[in-house]
This record gives structure tokens, C-alpha cells and sequence, in this order.
């Protein structure tokens, strides 16, 4: 029998005889709500046995009140109760849960599609319980409760480096990880249409680093985390990720990940790891033509590339990446050369260590590394440099790299025999190419 006193419970108290309760709590997790046709009885004296189809839906928030307990709360009702609930609150607010219903999850098949929490209950708002609700909470541990946000959900050993993720390609399709990880880049929104609601449907795309790998990318669907990410800050914003899922992306042929409904993203965590990892961002390379050029140095036989990509694929692929070793994927692009700059002000040619293979820079004479021997002793090598645009029906690739061997075999002849060629020659040579 109900007292009409409202008492106020932590997670950590509440049992399945619970019952005239309010909870005060942080959002740490919110679902994508889903909607699904239901059946109501007519309001009708004369029909009481017919239905009609009414539009319902169900949304999950996993909510925290200490550094300790979390609980999720699911929400029942009519489609556009459920939308109430979902443009009303958002992944760091603060709520007060009203008479909600307790239910062991012990046995409930649900809590296998909501994020891992600590509460063996579980909270549900329905319209059959009027009285039942959540609001914002206005009360004096507003931002006690807000600084949960950053607790992490999982210790960082729990964590697996992205490099381990990457390295299982396929084979661990559909697993579901933990990981510890900068933002690299965040991609503005695109938007595709689905064949069978022919809605438009809007995705994001961020990519992830840490200190095993250089990029990661994953996916949103979800639009509560394409706002999110507005707020990410590259190579400053760190996330821990717990129970991402592992994809294989066809179009972008690599490993990436995406979110389900049992991921929880906890932004900037409270974690010692978090530093070392932050000062290993700041101190990556940033984009550079010239790293492109020292890396590409002839090691992979392009007999042996099968992928093929086109242009847009490779945009999409490396589109906010920064250039490093480990970013670099082959592929097979099958375009046209329709920028050859070889009789103009555009570099043709650069040098390098014979020892290391190091680039030399502006007016450099010997290798810039103190520990090669080239340093001392300069052994240089001058080698085809080109700035080349790639076509194909789906875009330009701007500024690629044309150097070394691939170019001479292009060109069919070496750097020596080009640098003593006339201005008029090798603007005759470049045309054979461009009008070709």
C-alpha cells in the first residue's frame, strides 16, 4: 500500500521490494530508443474486444550515483513518450528517477542488450505507473553527480591496444573489446539513404589512436553520439570505450569498430594512463609529403596488393589521418595522371642518405642523424620526387608522391638523364603523359 512518501535510495540500496523510491543519478549511457508496433484496446463501449495498432517504443539510460554502483533504468511507451525521453535527456545529465519498478536481472534476457552494470536490478518507467517518471534533478548534488562522468566503468588493464584489434583482421568480427584511446580526427557527418525505408540516415566517423597504433576509425549511427563528438577535441580528447564491437569495413578494407547497445563512452576518464597517453599524441608527426616520400621506398612488390580501392575509398579512408609508418595500406587504384608538373616550379628531384635513406631538407649536405655514418661521412643518392594528381570517375587524389623506381619506369628514364634534359623536353615528355 502506497504512503505517498517519497524516499530517497542510492543504487546500492535498492532491492526488488523497493518501491516508493526516487533516485538521483548521472546518465552514462544512453540506447538509440526503438519503436515497434504494438496493441491497445479500443476506447470504445461497443467494440471492448477490438485492437488497433498503436506505435510504441523503448528506450534504455544506465545511470551512476557513486564511484561504484551503476544500474540501468528502461523506459516503456506510447512512440512519442519514448521520443519525449530521448530529445529530454542527454549522456551527462542528471536525473531523478521517480517510482520506478525493480526487477531482478538475474534471469532477464534484456540486460544481455544493455550496457554490464553493477546493480543485480534493474529499473523500468512505464505508462501503466502514471506516477512513474524522470526529470532533471535541481537538487544540491548536482555536480557531485556530474563529476561521475569521468569514472571509469572498467580498470585500464581491461583494455586491449588497438595494434592487437587490428592484427586479428576479420577474425574477430563481432567481438566486443575494451580500449583506451585518443581522438585523432573527427569526421563531419554523411548521410545515406536506406533501401528499405528509403529514409536518410546519418552517420559520423572518428578516428582513434593510442600508443600501439596510429588510426583506428570508428563508426556512429547513433545520433546521441554524433553530438557527442562535437565536442572531441583532436589529439586532446581521450575516451575509454568499454565493450566496443569489432568490424571489418569492405568499403575501407581494415578493421575499424562500432558502438552497440551495451557500449558505455566515458570521455576524459580518471585513469593514470591518461597522461602518457596524451603526451604520446602531441608528440606524433604531424602531415608531411616529405615523411610520405622517405616511407615510400620501394618495399612492397605490387605484385602482391590485391585490394582495389577507388579514389573516394582512399579519401574516406585517410581522410583526418595524420602519416606515419603504421598508417600506410596498399591498394590497387586504377586512375589517370592529370597533373605532371615536370617543367615547372614543382620539385622533381630530392636526396637522400645512402646509408639510412633519410630525406635531406632545403640546403641539408649531409644526414641530419647524428649516429649515421653519413653524417660524417655524406654519401647522398638523388632520386625521382614528383607531385602527381591521380583521376578516376569517383574524384582526385591531390598531391600523391611519384618517386624513385616507379617513376623512371613511368617515364622511362632516369633522374640523371631527366635534370639534364631542356625545359622544352621535359614539357614535351610531360604532355605524352597528359594527353595520353
Amino acid at each position: 500500500m502506497s504512503t505517498g512518501v517519497l524516499v530517497a535510495r542510492k543504487i546500492a540500496q535498492i532491492s526488488d521490494d523497493n518501491r516508493e523510491f526516487v533516485l538521483a543519478a548521472v546518465i552514462i549511457a544512453k540506447s538509440d530508443p526503438r519503436f515497434f508496433s504494438g496493441t491497445a484496446r479500443s476506447s470504445s463501449s461497443e467494440a471492448t474486444d477490438r485492437k488497433s495498432l498503436v506505435a510504441r517504443g523503448v528506450l534504455t539510460l544506465t545511470l551512476r550515483d557513486s564511484d561504484r554502483d551503476t544500474i540501468n533504468c528502461t523506459i516503456w511507451g506510447k512512440a512519442d513518450s519514448i521520443a519525449h525521453y530521448d530529445n529530454s535527456f542527454e549522456v551527462g545529465d542528471v536525473v531523478d528517477v521517480h517510482k520506478p519498478q525493480v526487477s531482478s536481472t538475474m534471469y532477464c534476457r534484456s540486460e544481455q542488450y544493455s550496457p554490464t552494470v553493477t546493480s543485480l536490478y534493474g529499473l523500468t518507467i512505464n505508462e501503466q505507473s502514471p506516477s512513474s517518471q524522470i526529470i532533471h534533478h535541481e537538487g544540491t548534488h548536482l555536480q557531485t553527480l556530474k563529476s561521475l562522468l569521468k569514472v571509469p566503468p572498467v580498470r585500464a588493464e581491461e583494455t586491449i591496444p588497438l595494434a592487437d584489434i587490428v592484427a586479428s583482421g576479420a577474425g574477430c568480427k563481432g567481438e566486443t573489446f575494451n580500449v583506451l584511446v585518443v581522438v585523432r580526427a573527427v569526421r563531419p557527418r554523411k548521410e545515406i539513404r536506406i533501401n528499405r525505408t528509403n529514409q536518410l540516415k546519418s552517420f559520423r566517423e572518428v578516428v582513434l589512436m593510442d600508443q600501439s597504433h596510429a588510426g583506428v576509425l570508428i563508426k556512429f549511427w547513433s545520433e546521441s553520439y554524433c553530438k557527442r563528438a562535437d565536442a572531441w577535441v583532436p589529439l586532446s580528447t581521450v575516451l575509454l570505450i568499454v565493450d566496443v564491437r569489432i568490424e571489418f569495413s569492405e568499403y575501407y578494407k581494415t578493421t575499424g569498430l562500432a558502438v552497440d547497445r551495451k557500449t558505455i563512452i566515458t570521455q576524459d576518464p580518471n585513469l593514470p594512463q591518461v597522461d602518457s597517453l596524451l603526451r604520446h599524441a602531441k608528440n606524433i608527426p604531424m602531415q608531411d609529403v616529405d615523411i610520405v616520400c622517405s616511407l615510400s621506398s620501394g618495399t612492397v612488390d605490387p605484385a602482391t596488393i590485391n585490394t582495389i580501392m577507388t579514389v573516394q575509398q582512399i579519401l574516406d579512408r585517410t581522410d583526418g589521418d595524420l602519416v606515419t609508418e603504421d598508417d600506410q595500406f596498399t591498394a590497387l587504384c586504377y586512375a589517370v595522371i592529370t597533373r605532371l608538373d615536370l617543367d615547372g616550379p614543382s620539385r622533381t628531384a630530392s636526396q637522400r642518405c645512402v646509408h639510412c635513406r633519410t630525406l635531406l631538407r632545403g640546403q641539408e649536405q649531409c644526414c641530419p642523424k647524428l649516429d649515421c655514418l653519413g653524417h660524417t661521412i655524406p654519401a647522398l643518392e638523388t632520386f625521382f620526387d614528383l607531385a602527381v594528381d591521380l583521376t578516376d570517375h569517383t574524384g582526385t587524389l591531390h598531391g600523391c608522391r611519384m618517386v624513385g623506381g616507379a617513376a623512371e619506369t613511368v617515364l622511362r628514364c632516369d633522374v640523371k638523364t631527366f635534370l639534364s634534359k631542356t625545359d622544352s623536353q621535359k614539357a614535351e615528355l610531360k604532355w605524352m603523359y597528359l594527353l595520353d
